[in-house]
């Protein structure tokens, strides 16, 4: 079992941080390294993988050998079903093309009421009302389920910290939620994301120093992910799921 490293204190370089449940992580992407067979990778989330993010990921795992597949709903999570349902459509890409590892990045849409459906009673779990953890929950697993019916390795990229105080704290509940259902896993692997964008003293910044050079890694709505950010988490994330999948 590989243990949960935490987040790094302020000075630690950033890309040193793996959350996962079961294989060693950590190698890197240098030339010359065993080049991945055509194992199939899924990346499928909302804004993030629509945007910068996603086209990274998909860019790094096409180049280390990944036949890979990247499908995002901007605005969508798993809160809203009746706005876009994700576990029936992983489903539908899961059969599609066979999947052996998925990466998912759900959470920043989902810091709201939880949509029950308009025949439920209640219709609506609201944020602070009791419940709202335990369906967060459920919808997580049947997401896993969806991506990993036969026990095949998930990567769930965690939410980093973000602009504002109140959507830092959602965000957080989130990732408790998230990293607890992701751990129970054999092969589901939470990548904690927290401080990866964060400034020298752990605290929410839209620019960061990267080798020497200050980087503008978040947008302005203190959300998404400008391309310089969206290379900072690739490259936290690919080499871990190229680690897994070689061992």
């Amino acid at each position: 079992m590989l243990e949960a490293v935490r987040s790094p204190a302020p000075g630690i370089r950033r890309r040193a941080l793996v959350l996962g449940a079961t294989a060693a992580a950590g190698a890197s992407l240098v030339p010359g390294a065993a080049r991945a067979s055509a194992a199939a990778v899924l990346v499928i989330g909302g804004s993030a993988m629509s945007g910068a993010l996603g086209r990274v990921l998909e860019e790094d795992l096409a180049g280390a050998g990944y036949t890979t597949r990247r499908e995002a709903k901007i605005s969508s999570g798993l809160a809203r079903p009746d706005f876009f349902d994700w576990p029936a459509r992983a489903r539908a890409l899961y059969g599609e093309h066979a999947p052996a590892a998925t990466i998912c990045m759900f959470g920043g849409n989902d810091g709201q009421g939880l949509h029950m459906g308009a025949d439920a009673e209640p219709p609506w779990i609201r944020w602070h009302e009791p419940g709202w953890s335990e369906e967060y929950a459920r919808r997580v697993d049947e997401l896993l389920d969806a991506v990993a019916p036969a026990g095949e390795r998930v990567f769930w990229i965690g939410m980093p910290m973000m602009g504002t105080e109140e959507r830092t704290a959602r965000m957080h509940r989130l990732n408790q939620i998230v990293r607890q259902r992701v751990g129970l896993r054999p092969r589901g692997y939470f990548l904690d994301t927290w401080a990866l964008l964060a400034d020298e003293r752990g605290r929410y910044a839209r620019t960061i120093r990267i080798a020497g050079r200050r980087v503008t890694v978040r947008a302005q709505d203190g959300v998404h992910y400008t391309r310089g950010g969206a290379r900072v988490l690739a490259d936290h994330v690919v080499p871990a799921v190229r680690a897994s999948l070689q061992a």
